[in-house]
């Protein structure tokens, strides 16, 4: 079984949701979970053969967001 990350995530701001609420540039993932969170060159270790790369582009990407304040009887 290979340590390696599924994907990485790099050359962007990655809001951690941390307890500093740090900005990161890279977040490798493996099975769906982050394994590192970081620099660019702190996380490409991570990567194999076998690992997709995303270049962010500066992009933004922040944590997944579930709304549960949503009123039904308006979509009635």
């Amino acid at each position: 079984m290979s340590n390696k990350a599924d994907l990485i995530l790099f050359n962007g701001k990655i809001i951690t949701v941390n307890q500093n609420f740090d900005i990161v540039e890279a977040v490798a993932i493996k099975d769906g979970k982050f394994i590192a969170v970081g620099t660019n060159e702190e996380v490409q270790f991570l990567g194999g053969e076998n690992t997709d790369w995303i270049d962010l582009q500066g992009k933004t990407v922040i944590p997944g967001l579930i709304d549960s304040h949503m009123h039904v009887e308006m979509c009635a």
